[in-house]
């Protein structure tokens, strides 16, 4: 239940029409979709809700249409604490399967090379949701996390409308080496590809530390796409 209080509050929406209440998640990784769909379909003992391919926006949608589940979501923050507190690891794991992602950065410190790793737990305008997230990280989990400032949003269009938005958009990360290794193994991500990456990152830092050769083993066998580093197919 907490893995999907940490969807919902991340990439999930709840849409109403009338007296029907529908739960949304409508994401880019498909392996997401099928995690969120069939542990919906656990907690209501249904058979796993259809994942389809929506072309025109590239994505992978699914829906669960349940009055009760989508009004006890609705509780929020506050009237869901209690289910949070239980499995604390769970609800970490939901919100950064939507929002988060290791973070490697290969730049340059004082003119030289630097190779840091670090955990991007959840990416919000909402300090709220935030805030509560790094108190469940310190208080159950015993990780330290800060936030960093990215900016504004986007614009974005409506029709035919460019909106600008006025609020500020933060990340949560966690940084200490110790903490990201500790995350990796208590919390870590249900999705494969992040996992993959993050202990990819953690074991060239283990090994080659965080200066030049730390940087020439990642970009090895890694290269940086439009938003994510990707695995090269072929590596020696």
């Amino acid at each position: 239940m907490s893995y999907v209080i940490g969807v919902y509050m991340g990439d999930g929406s709840i849409s109403r029409w009338r007296n029907r209440f529908s739960l949304r998640l409508s994401v880019k990784d498909k392996e997401f979709a099928d995690k969120f769909s069939s542990t919906c379909a656990q907690i209501l003992g249904k058979e796993p809700y259809s994942v389809r391919h929506v072309k025109d926006r590239d994505n992978y949608e699914t829906i669960v249409a349940n009055v009760s589940f989508c009004k006890f979501l609705a509780r929020g923050l506050l009237g869901l604490d209690r289910y949070v507190g239980e499995h604390p690891s769970g609800f970490v794991r939901g919100l950064e399967d939507s929002d988060g992602c290791p973070a490697v950065t290969t730049t340059k410190k004082r003119g030289k090379p630097w190779f840091f790793v670090q955990v991007v737990v959840a990416t919000s305008t909402s300090i709220r949701l935030l805030s509560y997230t790094r108190t469940i990280l310190r208080e159950c989990l015993g990780l330290k996390a800060t936030f960093v400032y990215k900016g504004k949003p986007r614009p974005s269009v409506y029709k035919d409308k460019l909106f600008n938005s006025k609020k500020r958009v933060f990340d949560l990360r966690i940084s200490r080496s110790g903490d990201v290794k500790r995350f990796s193994r208590i919390v870590g991500f249900d999705l494969a590809r992040k996992q993959e990456k993050l202990d990819a990152a953690i074991a060239v830092h283990e090994r080659f530390g965080s200066g030049q050769d730390a940087v020439e083993e990642w970009t090895r066998r890694w290269v940086r796409g439009k938003s994510e580093w990707i695995l090269k197919k072929s590596v020696d």
